[in-house]
Formats: structure tokens, sequence, C-alpha cells
């Protein structure tokens, strides 16, 4: 990613809002097609007659050609630049989301969703490369927050969408709204943007940067935790029917529980600017709090599985944003590198966790399913456990 110029002495952000705005609208379009499938996935059952492994199926492959793409559309987007990237990531999206609104099959479903990965892979590092550019270092951490605030955005979408549009009208014109709000993000992508400098990070640039197994470690971390968590958007509503709820009421479960990782997600990045906390030990703490949630969630009762919900998505999904300035502050001199190998892990967790959640709750049932996600927030905790031990060590010495 390339360096932009020093910081002023001008404390005024110079991000238009509009850019910002633009970077979170574009990100929860690139993610809402897969949320989307999870809220209305039991209308979606209904009419194409699959089950769990198969919805679980549908986000593994959509994060899966995500993962396979990541670096090629990180490299897109220094090759023309975060604007193009952006509008191309937005229109992307809304032909996907547009596609499966005209679905007639479950094949064509599939594809329409696994191909959404696409403009997600492309929105991801066009956003983090604008971020970089026109935010200054003591701001990052917000901006980080207000970006991956895009992911429970997006279930917060998927969560209304299914008694204010799928038991109303039809699951189908909730994609198609999706893709007028696609093509909308698309225009609203400013022409350019204000640059402020400080895409480097100051602090520490003299430290030693830990060396390839803490990273390593913390890619382990991010995959696990992006497993547990991104089952969240896949299968609550399922659950909350099994569980007691209606559909309808379901679907606001999910919309509550995303609105509680949405305000997380920024109330974590404002206190990591205001505050200056170790970010790991705070995104150790989250996940376990997380974990937790998850297990709640297994419990065969209504209150218990809105709570662990709304826990779930508060702290066990609320570390994406911390977890970008975390790795950026270890490796401030190779801050683009060092993310695309941490993002990688979050894809694979991100494919490989729904998957395989769906494959428990088919053959051992969703309560099941839900206390091994708890129990894989908690590896993921461990993890970064010792990644601050070693951290800690490293800088003693």
């Amino acid at each position: 990613m390339p360096e932009a110029m020093p910081l002023t002495r001008d404390p005024v952000v110079r991000l238009p809002k509009r850019a910002m705005s633009s970077v979170a609208v574009v990100v929860t379009v690139g993610i809402l097609p897969a949320f989307l499938v999870g809220g209305l996935g039991v209308q979606l059952q209904q009419d194409f007659g699959f089950g769990p492994a198969v919805l679980g199926a549908g986000a593994a492959g959509f994060f899966a050609v995500a993962a396979l793409s990541s670096r090629l559309m990180g490299w897109l987007s220094e090759r023309i630049g975060p604007v193009p990237a952006m509008r191309l990531a937005a229109v992307g999206s809304a032909v996907c989301a547009g596609g499966i609104a005209t679905s007639r099959n479950l094949g064509w479903l599939l594809a329409m969703l696994w191909l959404a990965g696409l403009p997600n892979a492309l929105g991801q590092p066009a956003s983090n490369l604008l971020i970089a550019r026109c935010v200054p270092a003591n701001r990052r951490a917000t901006a980080f927050g207000i970006k991956q605030s895009a992911i429970p955005a997006s279930t917060l979408l998927a969560g209304l969408a299914v008694p204010a549009v799928a038991l109303t009208f039809s699951w189908r014109w909730a994609f198609a709204g999706a893709a007028l709000v696609g093509m909308c993000a698309a225009l609203s992508v400013p022409r350019s943007v204000i640059g402020h400098g400080g895409s480097a990070i100051a602090a520490g640039r003299e430290s030693v940067e830990p060396g390839r197994g803490v990273l390593l470690l913390i890619t382990l971390a991010a995959g696990l935790a992006s497993a547990a968590a991104n089952s969240l958007g896949s299968f609550v509503t399922t659950t909350g029917v099994q569980v007691g709820f209606g559909p309808g009421a379901a679907g606001l479960v999910l919309a509550v529980g995303s609105v509680a990782g949405l305000c997380m997600r920024l109330a974590m990045g404002v206190l990591a600017d205001r505050r200056n906390p170790n970010p790991i030990v705070v995104i150790t703490l989250l996940l376990l709090i997380g974990s937790a949630g998850f297990v709640l969630m297994a419990l065969p009762l209504p209150v218990a599985f809105l709570i662990g919900a709304v826990v779930g998505f508060g702290a066990g999904w609320s570390w994406p944003g911390l977890l970008n300035f975390a790795v950026a502050g270890l490796y401030p001199r190779r801050v683009a590198g060092a993310t695309s190998v941490s993002q990688t892990g979050v894809y694979i967790g991100g494919s490989a966790g729904p998957l395989l959640f769906g494959v428990v709750a088919s053959h051992a049932g969703l309560a099941e399913a839900w206390s091994a996600a708890g129990v894989v927030a908690l590896l993921a905790a461990v993890s970064l456990w010792i990644v601050w031990r070693r951290t800690t060590v490293q800088r003693a010495h």
C-alpha cells in the first residue's frame, strides 16, 4: 500500500463525510448477499427445498471466493485506485444481488451468491486504501470501526428484510432492493477525496516487529474467530424459529443482535483512539465473552437465545476493526502485507465456519453446532493470549 504524506499540523480530519459514508455503504452492500441468504434462509429453504448444510455451503462458497481472490483484488485496488475500485465493487454486488433475485433454481442461486464474493473482496482493500490515505493515525481505529460496522449493518438489514419484505411481499424483492442500493452506492462514491496523510503508524516505528510466528498465530485466531462469528448471520433466524420464535420475530432477533454488534464496533474504535488500550487484550476479552453468548444460543429457551445472540454479536463479532488496527500497530513497516495475511485468515474462517456449522447442525443439531462455535471462539481467545504473551516478552527484552 503506498505511503501517504506525513501528518500536517491541522488537527481537523479532512476525510470528507461523503467518502467515509461511501466506504460504509460499499462494504455493507458487498457483504449483504451472504447475510440476506442467511436471514431469508427459512423462505429460501421452503422455495428450493434444501437443508442447513446447503445453507452453510452457500455462505462458505461466498467467503471461499473472497479468500481466493483477495490478493488479486488488493492488487487491482492499488492499480486503479480506491475510488474506481469501490465503484466497481458496488456495481458487481448489485449485479449479483439482482441475479439472486431472479433465481429459478438452487444452482443459479448458489452461483450468484458465490460470485458475489468477488466484489466483496474488491471492496475491502479499496476501502482500506482510502482510509489509509485519508485518515490520520489518531483517528484510524474509529475509521476502521465505521468500516467494519458494515457487517452487522448488513445482518441488520437482512433481519429487517424478513418481516418487512419477505413475509409481506417475497424474498426476491429483498434482493432486488439490495441491487438498487448497490447501484446507488456506486453513484455515492465521490470523484476524489482530500488526503490527510498519516498512512504509516508513527508510534513504534523504531521498535522491532514480531516475527512471522506471531503473525501466523494472529491469522489462526482470526480464522477461528471468524469461523464462529460468521455462523451468526447464516443461522440465527433458522435457530430462532426452532427455539420458539416466529419467522418475523426471528428476523428481529437478528436485527437486534446486529445493532448490538454495530454499536460495539464503533465503540471499540473510539475507545482505541481515546484510551489506547492493548487491542490484542481487548479482542481476547471480547472473544471470551462472545463464546459464552454462543453457548447461551444452544439452550432451547427463547430468552436465553435472545441474550446469547446479543452477546454473540456484541462481543463475539465486534473485533475485526480492532484486529486491523492491532496488526497495523505490530507491523508498522509492512501494514499492507501483514493485514492481507490476517485478512486471509478471516476469509478462510468465514468460509469454513458456516459450512462446518451446517454439517454439525445437520448431523447433531443446531444446539450442538452453537456449542461448538463457542468452543472455537474460546480457542481463538487462547491463540490471541499467546500472541499477547509473546509480544509482551519481546518488548520486555
